[in-house]
């Protein structure tokens, strides 16, 4: 079982998420060098101008580790360098892992008084006599898992190696070749990481897994979400995704029962588009704020996402006290956001990089 973690005490805090930078060049070519200026210069006003104590990455600042395999800090050193002086500027960094940089997992940076933590698989804040976990948000997230057990499950599938083959190195000659003497997994690992950053085939499923995606998500188009939808606000993706279904002559209850999975593939994006929308998220956090209180010692009475790149906020009733969520949105295309903790509040800011800094 997980230790829980000990809760970070600090006033006034920005959490961020998602800026994926080493995605930029690939992403927006013309725009990557002046975005890591922008990354930079908003790093800097963290620690000289924002107030903030302290600064929380809630995962997927880049892939840990590197999809290509090429050294890490070469690439980022003028990244390195910002968080360097954010941290001499006497402004506490802590950082929590998401899907994309679990390579850091097992890697601890936790020095007492340092400032500086790496956490998994949240970090619970006290602000102005609240208590508001923070956590990357993958963990809930069905299709990514299901997605990596079926890769894991080829890896560990692959032939086994006989003990009497394994001893070959210390008993005599190794066999020739295609007669292999190390473990089928000894590349889990690798395989665990590449399929947790979507790779190694990008989002280019094969048709087995695109056919367990779509029966898996379709499962949010029976819902209609609307306990946790605000005054007059519609389910747009969901709504979208069932008119691509009904041209089709399909309904979202056929493809979870497995029923006419290929028909659907030609609408496998707007279903995915429903899955990862802001609206059925509120409702797995609600989820984990119980499972977290049910956990923790002491309660929260918030919890914050980020992972699926949209900035968004619920509030509600739970045992008689108002608790919420919050998505604190991303740094993908055109976006820099980021949420302002202060004496417990959190205030969502949604920004483009190209907004000047406040």
């Amino acid at each position: 079982m997980l230790q829980e973690p000990e809760a970070l005490r600090v006033e006034r805090a920005i959490v961020l998420s998602d800026v994926h930078v080493d995605e930029w060049p690939r992403d927006i070519p013309d725009q990557s060098e002046a975005r890591r200026a922008h990354l930079r210069d908003f790093l800097r006003w963290v620690g000289t101008d924002s107030g903030a104590q302290h600064l929380i990455i809630n995962g997927d600042l880049l892939d840990i580790p590197q999809k290509q395999g090429e050294p890490l800090l070469p690439q980022f050193a003028d990244i390195v360098d910002a968080f360097l002086e954010l941290y001499q500027l006497g402004v506490g960094i802590s950082y929590v892992i998401g899907n994309h940089d679990s390579g850091l997992l097992g890697f601890s940076t936790g020095v007492p008084g340092a400032g500086v933590t790496i956490n998994y698989p949240c970090v619970v804040v006290e602000s102005g006599g609240k208590r508001i976990s923070i956590e990357h948000g993958h963990l809930l997230d069905a299709w990514l898992w299901t997605y990596v057990e079926q890769r894991l499950e080829m890896v560990c599938h692959q032939g086994r190696v006989e003990p009497a083959v394994a001893m070959h190195p210390f008993t005599g000659e190794p066999p020739g070749p295609g007669k292999p003497t190390l473990p089928s997994f000894h590349g889990v690992a690798n395989y665990l990481f590449a399929s947790l950053q979507w790779e190694p085939n990008g989002l280019c499923f094969t048709d087995d897994e695109t056919r367990l995606a779509i029966r898996l998500m379709a499962m949010d188009l029976c819902e209609d979400f609307a306990d946790v939808l605000g005054p007059g606000e519609q389910y747009v993706e969901r709504t979208v995704a069932l008119e691509r279904l009904d041209e089709l002559g399909l309904t979202p209850e056929a493809l979870v029962r497995g029923e006419h999975l290929d028909e659907a593939f030609a609408a496998f994006d707007a279903i995915g588009n429903a899955y990862y929308s802001a609206v059925p998220w509120r409702r797995a956090a609600q989820h984990r704020l119980r499972e977290l209180n049910g956990w923790l010692s002491e309660p929260v009475s918030a919890v914050v996402f980020g992972h699926v790149h949209k900035m968004d906020r619920l509030a509600w009733q739970e045992n008689g006290r108002e608790v919420e969520y919050v998505n604190d949105g991303c740094w993908k295309a055109d976006r820099a956001d980021y949420v302002y903790i202060q004496d417990g509040t959190l205030t969502l800011h949604r920004r483009l990089w190209t907004d000047p800094l406040p």
